[in-house]
């Protein structure tokens, strides 16, 4: 969407269910497969939204990319369910004994707690039939899956100001999002656990609640939005993190929507909540 935290999950009905009415089927049978025609002809701008609405907050996309909540999903389609190995996976994942195929993913987002018991997957409200296979073809474009070419993505809905345009102008649901509001953060490590809040603002700096902490924010290629902050009180000193701004187009409150592990030892949790002081 920034280990990126946050979400809560479950959603609404297994694959067979969903098309054909019947009962659901069991872990042990392959759901039907998806037409590649219908994942070649979905909507790519309607699986990216859906993805950075519902999936962007616990999960990034990118080859290398971070765990957040959930894992990256780079490379999901080749690899066993719960088998990444730097991720920490419930049981029922680790467990499920099954490779993700475009099929289990479509019917793992239809229902994840109902498909697969037990797991930890969060999501608020199933995931509407109308966006399921365009979401399906994004993450398989996304994830190195897809074997047809991948479209020029768009610029964010609403968004008629040119490439050289000031950030304000291409991306304003986002600018007004992070200008406007408070960024809220904790970050637990050896000595402790620190919090405090900070403040974007539109010169390009950040100032915080925290005496002597401030930092600076910069747009850079690729629209990555990247910021530092200095004099952190803890042994970290200085906390420097980059996300794609796309990830935070829609606006979402939430005191921990995004955790991550900026140096090792020490895990941040990140949230935004509405308005800031005078």
């Amino acid at each position: 969407m920034p280990r990126m935290n946050t979400a809560n999950a479950r959603i609404g009905f297994i694959l067979a269910w969903v098309l054909a009415g019947s009962v659901p089927m069991t872990l042990s049978a392959e759901p039907a497969p998806v037409p590649r025609e219908a994942l070649v002809n979905a909507n790519y701008r309607q699986g990216m939204v859906a993805f950075q609405s519902r999936c962007s907050a616990c999960h990034s996309l990118a080859e290398g990319g971070t765990n957040l909540a959930g894992p990256n999903l780079y490379g999901v389609f080749a690899r066993k369910a719960g088998g990444k190995p730097d991720f920490n996976y419930s049981a029922a994942l680790e467990n499920a004994g099954f490779q993700w195929t475009p099929a289990r993913l479509l019917a793992w987002i239809a229902d994840p707690q109902g498909y697969l018991r037990g797991s930890t997957m969060m999501l608020p409200e199933p995931v509407p039939e109308a966006d399921r296979v365009a979401l399906l073809s994004f993450l398989m474009l996304e994830t190195g899956a897809a074997d047809w070419p991948k479209p020029q993505p768009p610029r964010a809905a609403g968004t008629a100001a040119g490439a050289n345009a000031p950030l304000a102008e291409r991306f304003p649901s986002f600018w007004n999002h992070l200008m406007t509001n408070t960024t809220r953060y904790r970050i637990q490590g050896p000595s402790g656990e620190v919090r405090f809040d900070a403040y974007f603002n539109a010169n390009g700096t950040v100032t915080t609640n925290i005496k002597g902490m401030e930092g600076f924010w910069r747009e850079t290629p690729g629209e990555m939005f990247c910021y530092a902050l200095q004099g952190l009180p803890n042994e970290m000193r200085q906390l420097i993190e980059c996300f794609p701004i796309v990830a935070m187009t829609i606006p979402r409150f939430r005191d921990e929507l995004w955790t991550s592990e900026p140096v090792p030892g020490f895990k941040l949790t990140g949230g935004i909540v509405a308005g800031r002081p005078q």
